[in-house]
């Protein structure tokens, strides 16, 4: 079917969209809309199904059978009319009828965001760089006697406080004495085998060198993915869709929500705390909710560019595991969820590798 459509670019990777739907598509959707009215109308005298146009005109009104066949027309034109102009639409569009008579072409505008048109840096050369001059700041990998300790001390203080509670059981709180020294449990080999099942005290300490030098691994990783990633940024020019912003500062809000409650506190009483108001948090989260989806742009531009996809077999088996630990969640939005991180981790890999 010809549509006659007008596009226009508006700020912030915006479009309008002004379209003219031919007269017999209102026509066709107002004769599925009576159809459907007389599928569920109960009518004395008439076989349900049958119930004739004029009756269903008398029991459901002209407007309300017009109001649907709108909705139909849309639901069938409109994403044709997506798919024809190419348009990568985010998000609901929002859309009003600007002309409506039957035997007239059904006319309306539609306002959506698109994925914005980003023109990459050379984030091969950039990432290369970085990893360069980012060797001689990496941590040394490893531990210090002294690193070793620390962490023997603080596991000794949590085995002091949880023996503590368990000794207080009605006391829910946290205002007991001080842990002092003399309370601690005294570091040897019984000691290992009670924090974590280790032979004895000397299997206990190379598990923590062990720990302490892949957390320093894994640091000197992320300090060189957020240099790489900055710079990309710096090097970039987009156009951020106001949705994509708006979605990583609910994202954002929903994990404050719930590490408040996970610490056993309700959210109402941390905004009352810290005098704020969930808008004030909302506001105080979109400089950084900015970068997160200019930096998740420029991961899918590279993975677009070097046709990066997730492993069919890994992303299965992570949706499934998703759904396991979040019955309630969505299949599709678990599916979209995994494949963004697999395909991130998959492009930070490559840009690594430079």
């Amino acid at each position: 079917m010809p549509y006659e459509i007008k596009i226009k670019k508006l700020p912030k990777s915006e479009v309008e969209l002004e379209v003219s739907v031919p007269a017999e598509a209102l026509t066709s959707a107002r004769k599925k809309a009576v159809g459907m009215f007389s599928t569920s109308l109960e009518v004395d005298g008439f076989r349900k199904g049958h119930v004739p146009e004029n009756v269903v005109l008398e029991k459901i009104g002209e407007d309300k059978i017009i109001e649907e066949a709108v909705d139909i027309v849309l639901k069938e034109h409109f994403p044709k009319i997506i798919e024809q102009e190419k348009l990568d639409i985010i998000g609901r569009p929002k859309i009003s009828v600007t002309k409506l008579a039957l035997n007239n072409p059904f006319e309306f505008k539609a306002v959506f965001a698109v994925m914005p048109e980003v023109e990459l840096p050379d984030y091969k050369k950039i990432a290369r760089e970085i990893i360069e001059n980012g060797k001689s700041k990496d941590e040394k990998i490893g531990a210090e006697e002294k690193e070793i300790n620390d962490v023997l001390l603080q596991i000794r203080k949590n085995k002091a406080h949880f023996d503590w509670h368990e000794a207080n059981k009605d006391e829910k709180g946290h205002n007991h004495p001080d842990i002092k020294d003399e309370d601690l449990p005294v570091l040897d080999d019984e000691f290992a085998k009670i924090a974590g099942n280790f032979k004895n005290l000397d299997e206990l300490k190379e598990k923590v060198k062990q720990n302490i030098a892949n957390e320093k691994k894994i640091r000197n990783v992320e300090k060189k993915r957020a240099s790489i990633m900055e710079e990309l940024l710096k090097n970039t020019k987009i156009e951020l869709p106001d949705i994509l912003v708006e979605s990583e500062i609910e994202k954002s809000l929903a994990q404050m929500k719930d590490d408040v409650e996970r610490m056993g506190a309700k959210f109402e009483d941390y905004l009352k705390e810290t005098k704020k108001s969930e808008e004030d948090l909302k506001k105080d989260l979109r400089q950084s909710s900015e970068k997160k989806a200019g930096i998740q742009i420029i991961l899918n531009k590279i993975a677009e560019a070097e046709k990066i996809e997730p492993n069919k077999e890994i992303l299965e088996n992570e949706v499934k595991s998703v759904l396991e630990h979040y019955p309630q969640a969505n299949e599709v939005n678990a599916r979209v969820y995994v494949s963004t991180i697999l395909v991130n981790s998959e492009v930070l890999k490559l840009l690594e590798k430079e």
